[in-house]
């Protein structure tokens, strides 16, 4: 069992890698890369700094306020039982195999299954609507950021993408 400050601590901890992940990769390989340069228009690592700089902020402000809030609120549930992590850590693994699977297999033979795996683990059971509105969002995604933002999602080994 982990107390509540405990797993506070190491959530902290956790995005603060994150951030200093972000900043030592747009410090060294993305100005190697010469995406790291320039305005913030033509800057390749505007949006990871800006991410990572609002993740900080929010970080500290959160810190701040445990920091001064009473004992008495985080004695509400003041242990964390192993049952409770596995919701959080299915869906961290779906993600991360997600992201692995991503460029091998393309976004469209891995979002589909992905969005029907969230919607599973979140508790959701009718399968024909669980896969129908999976298919629904992953095309509306695809269509949203091909036709209408230009961007080029990863079309695998197979080169799948939707010419639209």
């Amino acid at each position: 069992m982990l107390s509540v400050k405990t797993l506070q601590w190491m959530v902290y901890g956790f995005l603060a890698i994150i951030v200093a992940i972000v900043f030592q990769q747009v410090y060294t390989s993305m100005t190697e890369q010469g995406i790291a340069s320039g305005g913030p228009y033509n800057n390749g690592a505007a949006y990871p700094r800006a991410i990572a700089i609002t993740i900080g902020v929010l970080l500290v402000c959160q810190i701040f306020t445990d920091r001064f809030s009473t004992e008495s609120e985080q004695e509400i549930n003041s242990t964390i039982e192993a049952s409770d992590l596995r919701r959080p850590v299915f869906l961290l693994v779906l993600f991360a195999t997600y992201l692995a699977l991503l460029k091998t297999l393309g976004y469209h033979l891995t979002t589909t299954p992905v969005v029907l795996g969230i919607m599973l683990i979140c508790g959701a059971r009718n399968i024909p609507k669980l896969f129908l509105g999976a298919l629904i969002m992953s095309f509306s995604f695809a269509y949203i950021f091909e036709n209408i933002l230009n961007v080029v999602l990863p079309g695998g080994i197979y080169s799948l993408n939707i010419h639209w």
